[in-house]
């Protein structure tokens, strides 16, 4: 117990609270260092956390060029099937008279062809579209089955939407049909 008091006494000297305070400068310099170090060590973790999956991601780049160019080849075919103009009404007078070609090769006799009007201003806005075109026609179903055919023969994205066929006159037939036609802009607003 005598030691200890010694100790003590030595402690409460102007010496001893100088070791104190280097004692504490020390583990506070320690403290410093580790915390530190500590920084420094998750630094290069998410460094190379970053570094691998940058390597993942140019390990793919290839396949993904690849699929870029899949999709790029498989939208300039379906563009390929669509009107093309510089707008709407263009390409509802394109299709219009696509259509009257179709029906005067096919022997059918054209009583209305008319497009419905659901364009609204965002439509104006997009890069494609659709138009709705009715038709009235009169003729025999062997001309009528002629048109279908060279409806889905041409290079033009078209699909039937609606249709019905009603008995006119002794052989002939009056046909309403609703088709819907596909297009693409060049010029948007």
């Amino acid at each position: 117990m005598n030691q200890l008091s010694q100790i003590i006494a030595f402690l409460r000297t102007r010496t001893g609270l100088i070791i104190i305070v280097a004692v504490l400068a020390v583990l506070n310099i320690g403290r410093i260092a580790a915390d530190k170090y500590g920084e420094y060590r998750d630094n290069i973790e998410s460094k190379r956390a970053l570094l691998g999956q940058y390597k993942i991601s140019t390990r793919n780049i290839d396949e993904l060029r690849r699929r870029v160019q899949k999709l790029e080849d498989i939208k300039n075919r379906f563009d390929a099937h669509l009107f093309v103009g510089a707008s709407r009404e263009d390409v509802t007078s394109a299709m219009q008279i696509k259509l009257q070609e179709i029906i005067a090769a096919s022997g059918l006799n054209p009583e209305s062809l008319r497009p419905l009007n659901k364009a609204r201003k965002s439509d104006d806005e997009k890069y494609y579209g659709e138009v709705s075109i009715k038709i009235r026609l009169t003729g025999s179903l062997e001309n009528f089955l002629k048109f279908l055919s060279e409806l889905y023969r041409m290079n033009y994205l078209f699909t039937i939407e609606n249709f019905t066929i009603k008995p006119f006159k002794k052989k002939d037939l009056k046909i309403f049909l609703e088709l819907k036609g596909f297009y693409k802009v060049t010029e948007r607003k």
